[in-house]
């Protein structure tokens, strides 16, 4: 996606000397940006992915922007500069668009602030174009507990724009019964384990089985029940989908699509790897939360080893010691038209024998009353750095 920037100059006053000025203080933003920006017209938007700015160069604008805004796509992203009145132009026409009930923004400030703004803009509108073109295999049938997070696929549909397909659980185990043993070869992280050869072999055919059916349907997330491998298999996806993860594929336990979907969304938002967990227990006095599960991305710890699936003892997954470091809790509802979302700080791993492989110890910047009255349903996703304000605004576009 470009940021293209469409010049609105007034008729009186030196219109070189304006533009001169103008495009000295685009060419300070664009060194920040490390990235060109374009000049455009209205009907380069429908041709090319563009995210428009507004330049509001000088005052006496108003009327030209009344004729011309319509052509431009809601919210509207205007910049002012310093001189020639540009603000006082700016908040006037930002007036008149929020009167018409639309949304807009101005731009203004030095050209590091501004220029970190485009950024995060350009984040966010170019997740909102993408998500038109991601589509999600649910494989299988949701997990039986899963009481309260059946989804809405068109409703999904109409909000993010993202498609949810199901598939018969016949064509996962397709896919992973074509990959042979013989083709399958020890990945060069694993090799240093002493586990069962056996057991990773299956895991890496149902890696590759996976990895394969998402390439052949060109899904860009997908969830299954790990209790469905169980029955055929003897096997879980737990190491499967730490790889696929890792790499991008985005994959969900459970069954569970508004988890999966909330992955796949924070993935392309923040560029960060996600993860499911579970809450397992809070405590008000400290404002802590311990999460767990069994499928973390290989990239999120260190020190690595592998274990047996907690709940069924079979398998094998990957667990380690989570480094300290700011977290995003997220999770959409059903019909995408609701999430939570919070920030806190990883603080302490855990080992308790009566849960999951991975426990990890999250201390919230809010109350964790608020987790407890406003978290949706089950599983929670995790995602490094401190993300709320984007994750809140991408979905004051969206909602």
């Amino acid at each position: 996606m470009k940021i293209g920037i469409y010049n609105l100059i007034s008729d009186v006053g030196d219109k070189k000397l304006i533009s001169e000025t103008s495009d000295s203080f685009l060419k300070s933003i664009e060194e920040y940006l490390q990235e060109p920006l374009v000049n455009i017209n209205p009907a380069d938007i429908k041709k090319e992915s563009i995210l428009p700015i507004i330049m509001i160069q000088s005052g006496e604008v108003e009327e030209k922007f009344k004729r011309i805004y319509q052509q431009f796509p809601a919210p509207y992203i205007l910049m002012a500069g310093y001189q020639y009145n540009s603000l006082p132009a700016a908040l006037e026409i930002r007036e008149y668009l929020k009167k018409r009930g639309e949304k807009v923004e101005i731009l203004h400030g030095s050209t590091k602030i501004i220029a970190q703004r485009l950024k995060t803009l350009k984040q966010i509108f170019n997740t909102k174009k993408n998500c038109r073109r991601f589509q999600v295999g649910a494989l299988g049938k949701p997990a039986d507990w899963l009481i309260a997070s059946g989804a809405d696929y068109n409703a999904i549909r109409k909000k993010l724009g993202i498609r949810v397909f199901d598939i018969p659980i016949e064509e996962m185990i397709r896919h992973i019964d074509l990959i042979g043993h013989s083709d399958v070869e020890f990945d060069r992280d694993l090799s240093k384990f002493n586990f069962e050869p056996d057991v990773l072999k299956q895991s890496l055919r149902i890696y590759q089985g996976l990895k394969n059916l998402a390439q052949e349907y060109k899904f860009n997330a997908l969830t299954v029940s790990l209790y469905d491998l169980l029955s055929f298999y003897k096997n879980t996806a737990c190491l499967a989908f730490s790889f696929l993860n890792k790499e991008g594929i985005i994959a969900g336990s459970e069954g569970d699509v508004p988890s999966t979907v909330s992955m796949l969304v924070a993935n392309k938002l923040t560029g960060e790897t996600v993860f499911m967990v579970k809450p397992v227990c809070i405590d008000q006095e400290k404002n802590e939360i311990i999460f767990s599960n069994c499928i973390i991305p290989m990239n999120i710890h260190e020190e690595l080893l592998l274990k047996n699936h907690f709940e069924s003892g079979l398998g094998s997954t990957i667990y380690g010691k989570a480094t300290k470091s700011p977290i995003t809790i997220f999770k959409l509802n059903s019909n995408a038209d609701n999430f939570y979302c919070a920030e806190g700080e990883i603080i302490e791993y855990l080992e308790a024998t009566q849960q999951c492989e991975i426990q990890l110890k999250i201390v919230l910047e809010e109350p964790v009353n608020n987790f407890l009255e406003k978290a949706i349903a089950n599983n929670q996703i995790i995602f490094k750095g401190h993300h709320k304000e984007k994750v809140k605004e991408f979905f004051s576009v969206i909602l």
